[in-house]
């Protein structure tokens, strides 16, 4: 997709005007661009801006710092067990353990 930027003649950094921008697509990526707002009830550019709404958040969440805290005497043990929930399958709680596991390990490391 290329993306070619045209900002209005009013258009300023720090106020609540948006920029305009023209964008091109191949052409079934504009149809179904165009079927799913009209299946919305809703313009390209509010669909195309809520799909990059999401991106966005998306990728601020990725950027976001975990801190670990963990009782020390946690921190002293190799082998972990966890209490297995009622209804866990067996690959919910290896899934589990293994995070449960990484974290513990990277609390360790400080």
């Amino acid at each position: 997709m290329r993306l070619e930027r045209i900002y209005q003649s009013s258009f300023q950094l720090g106020h609540s005007m948006r920029g305009a921008f023209t964008m091109r697509f191949r052409p079934e990526i504009a149809e179904f661009v165009q079927a799913q707002a009209s299946a919305g009830n809703r313009s390209v550019t509010n669909f195309v801006e809520t799909l990059l709404l999401r991106e966005k958040a998306r990728f601020e969440e990725s950027q976001r710092q975990l801190t670990v805290q963990a009782v020390a005497d946690l921190l002293l043990h190799e082998q972990h067990d966890l209490v297995r929930d009622m209804d866990e399958t067996d690959a919910e709680h290896a899934a589990r353990s293994e995070l449960f596991g990484a974290l513990l390990g990277h609390a360790r490391r400080g």
